[in-house]
């Protein structure tokens, strides 16, 4: 049924285009974890979290993936699983 997370690294907002596609090749249940560069003007956790709504993910969890990389984790909201 396919992986149960995925781990998505980007260093700009183009690549989040791609959540569509990722969102389909995780279990219903899964999480795609958006891992991006701290301190960047033209990536934000707002940037990612906007572009994830735009592709019906919603976050439900934000980290410090390293002292270098924050991450955001996305799952299928439970009323379309």
């Amino acid at each position: 049924k396919g992986p149960g997370r995925i781990l998505f690294a980007v260093d700009g907002p183009a690549p989040l285009k791609r959540l569509t596609t990722l969102q389909r090749s995780i279990q219903r249940n899964g999480a795609i974890w958006v891992v991006w560069p701290k301190g960047q003007a033209h990536i934000k956790e707002d940037t990612i979290r906007n572009a994830a709504i735009a592709q019906g993910l919603v976050d439900i969890k934000v980290i410090a993936f390293s002292e270098t990389l924050s991450g955001l984790k996305l799952v299928i909201p439970v009323a379309k699983r």
